[in-house]
């Protein structure tokens, strides 16, 4: 009785580990694609305000050499 009491925990316990192990593995997967969705945000946003400072950089040197060549 008690060596298939225990033969049944241990059983219950690999599964109860193994379901874990693959929840941990979900949980990680999840956090990278996370990770990456995140750092792809990160590099388009840089981009846009890169491209808009360079923008206004150029616009405001325009916009002073059009008055320096008024007068």
């Amino acid at each position: 009785m008690k060596k298939t009491i225990l033969t049944a925990i241990a059983l219950s316990s690999l599964v109860l580990m193994g379901c874990s192990a693959q929840e941990k593995q979900d949980l990680k997967d999840g956090f990278r694609d996370i990770g990456h969705a995140t750092r792809d945000a990160t590099r388009a946003t840089g981009h846009f305000f890169r491209d808009t400072t360079k923008d206004a950089i150029e616009n405001a040197k325009e916009a002073t050499s059009k008055d320096e060549s008024k007068s």
